[in-house]
């Protein structure tokens, strides 16, 4: 079932019928029919020499017997396994611009000792002063291989002061590798994009629910349309094409944003519905085209998300507070301690086709515990599956269904858009046998978060913070997965109890701490998370690089478990709050360092706060007209008062919630 479709899928068509064709996924993206403007770089096929690239020293040269296309291209050859170089141009971008970048590249002999997945590419990303914001770290190309050409999508996070692109081997990688023909381009916006946020699940309904459907519009003035209006003709035709409604909708071409309400026909059988929406523009051209399928149900599924993305769990409201497990950690000991230690919800990497899943799927409903099922990789080119690997998932689905303890199939972790195809077949294999229950993708590639919202119920990212400057791409990421969801997902976010030194020899240990893992729950839940899934239980037993027994320590891990249950518990505590989500808006300043948002509860107002900086911050805001503040400091929370402003100040990585009271 297809609902609506993001501009940046469009390319997938082609790439989807050449995927399940091969049984295998691709590494080399089909070029994107997207509209895009100008190439932002200088010198892109290096005609010019080194001009407008880093380049220092004797690293890398242009030669002119190699070339893509034109006369010249870049070639590097390196030897030494322990050197590690990128070659950099600036390029000129806006925060909040989605940008599609590409190269093409040839190799020769292009390896890493001891993973195959390393090789040659291209890159973006930003960074705010000095801190590094993230990027887009596209497919690497190995071995020996002619032109091939690589992309990839990148969105400037809203705080960075400079963007790059570069071009690199991956580090302790060797071999000669030619680049040309490098390009840059913000990705256009569509004229009109439109879709259904209410039904938002599945187009689901129950069978007398007259709540209004909805329908949004983002809207981009062509620069060749006549002034006037857009016309919407919205039909709705039950499953024999019968006309069952009609509605015709004006909005003007300057509004950038337009919600259309349809109050629906009374008494809808049970029965599956289209509804069909035809854009005209001004000039009288059609410019969009979407069909929404609805099915009308006796009632809605045991879990499900509702319209403000919550889920929906045996007919109330539910926030997953949950962990991820690994191997030696699902065992009924384990499960005991995690939900004694406030946590109510466990996604098992063993689970899957683990050894005695329904044992442990009994001892988590035992332990009160709702378990999020790994279908992650059940594709075909993931460990050793070929094509039988949907059948092993339906087995798996059909086997799980009606346990109690299933809360969610977990249908993607941090695959990217060559995925997609497969992404689809298992979205609609889930949807045929387990109607009851919803599927949920974690990306940690926020380009592809789009294309994930279009085959997944929730939708998730993890940003993993801790190690880095600071700890603002916890808000980052959540606000880019908001986006993204557009109001018709569950938003799970994936914050990190895992220390960075367990994956990175390099790295000095840093496991998170009370504060950092309190900060990082108080800015999911700020910029919009209606759950939490940590990353991760198990590697919480290691202090270091290698994941192995020589690093095992569970003095280590017993004194992490008492903070991050402490954690738990305080987040458990504001839960109803969030749950109500009786939300009360706040006026935040500009590119505001601190995070907040605000929350009625009964007599009380709760001001969420969250200070990603590792230094005192403050932030200024207008005091919410009816409410007065008892408690001028409330617990690391100081505040000061003046002419109905509030400034309130939070410590290094401070935050929590700040109480005020009715006048």
């Amino acid at each position: 079932m297809k609902k609506f479709l993001f501009h940046s899928q469009k390319y997938f068509y082609l790439a989807a019928s050449l995927l399940l064709a091969s049984g295998l996924p691709s590494y080399a993206q089909d070029a994107p029919q997207l509209r895009l403007g100008p190439n932002l770089l200088n010198n892109a096929g290096f005609e010019n020499g080194t001009a407008s690239w880093g380049i220092a020293g004797n690293a890398a040269k242009i030669i002119s017997d190699n070339a893509h296309s034109g006369s010249h291209s870049f070639y590097y050859n390196n030897t030494n396994a322990s050197q590690y170089k990128m070659f950099r141009q600036k390029v000129n971008t806006k925060p909040g611009q989605h940008l599609y970048f590409s190269a093409w590249i040839k190799g020769e002999n292009v390896l890493h000792p001891t993973n195959k997945a390393e090789g040659a590419s291209l890159f973006m990303e930003s960074s705010a002063n000095s801190t590094h914001l993230g990027g887009s770290y596209p497919k690497r190309l190995t071995g020996t291989f002619d032109w091939t050409q690589v992309t990839g999508e990148y969105t400037v996070p809203s705080d960075a002061t400079t963007t790059t692109v570069g071009l690199y081997l991956r580090k302790g990688v060797t071999g000669s590798v030619w680049f040309d023909d490098v390009e840059v381009h913000i990705i256009l916006p569509d004229a009109v994009s439109a879709w259904l946020q209410y039904p938002n699940y599945r187009g689901m309904l129950a069978h007398g629910d007259m709540t209004p459907w909805v329908c949004q519009l983002r809207i981009h003035k062509q620069d060749d349309w006549k002034p006037g209006s857009l016309k919407i003709a919205t039909t709705l035709v039950d499953n024999h094409g019968k006309v069952l409604l009609e509605k015709s909708t004006e909005v003007s071409v300057m509004d950038e944003k337009a919600r259309i309400t349809i109050q629906p026909p009374p008494n809808l059988p049970v029965g599956k519905y289209t509804l069909k929406q035809v854009i005209t523009n001004p000039n009288g051209k059609k410019e969009l085209q979407n069909d929404y399928s609805l099915h009308v149900i006796e009632k809605m599924p045991t879990v499900y998300v509702d319209s403000q993305g919550f889920t929906i769990l045996d007919g109330k409201r539910f926030f997953p507070m949950g962990v991820y497990l690994g191997a030696g950690t699902n065992g009924e000991e384990h499960l005991q301690r995690i939900s004694s230690g406030g946590f109510n919800t466990v996604l098992s990497y063993s689970y899957g086709t683990g050894k005695d899943a329904e044992t442990f799927m009994e001892n988590a409903h035992k332990h009160g515990l709702k378990v999020v099922y790994s279908l992650k990789d059940m594709y075909p080119g993931k460990h050793g599956y070929k094509e039988n690997a949907f059948d092993v998932a339906a087995k798996y689905i059909t086997l799980m269904r009606n346990n109690p303890a299933l809360l969610a199939w977990y249908t993607n972790d941090e695959l990217d858009s060559h995925w997609m195809p497969y992404l689809q077949k298992t979205y609609d294999l889930v949807q045929d046998l387990d109607p009851n229950h919803p599927t949920y993708q974690v990306q940690n590639k926020t380009e592809e978060l789009e294309n994930n919202a279009t085959v997944t119920d929730i939708l998730g990212a993890d940003p993993y913070p801790v190690g880095s400057a600071n700890l603002s791409n916890s808000s980052r990421q959540t606000h880019s997965v908001q986006d993204a969801a557009r109001g018709t997902k569950g938003i799970w976010i994936v914050p990190q109890l895992m220390d960075w030194a367990v994956y990175r020899k390099d790295n000095k240990p840093h496991p998170p701490s009370l504060d950092e893992m309190r900060n990082q729950a108080y800015q999911a839940i700020i910029n919009g998370a209606t759950g939490l899934i940590w990353y991760s239980y198990y590697d919480m037993q290691y202090e270091k690089y290698p994941r192995d027994k020589s690093t095992l320590n569970m003095d280590l891990f017993h004194r992490r478990w008492t903070e991050a249950s402490s954690m738990a518990q305080e987040i458990n505590g504001i839960v109803p709050v969030i749950l109500k989500n009786d939300k009360v808006p706040l006026v935040l300043p500009t590119n505001a360092e601190v995070q907040a948002a605000a929350w009625q509860n009964g007599n009380e107002l709760l001001i969420m706060l969250a200070n990603p900086y590792y230094e005192q911050k403050s932030i200024t805001l207008e005091l919410p007209k009816g409410w007065t503040i008892k408690d001028v400091d409330q617990r690391e929370i100081k505040s000061t008062s003046a002419i109905g402003k509030v400034t309130f100040t939070l410590p290094s990585v401070g935050s929590g919630v700040f109480r005020l009271i009715k006048n």
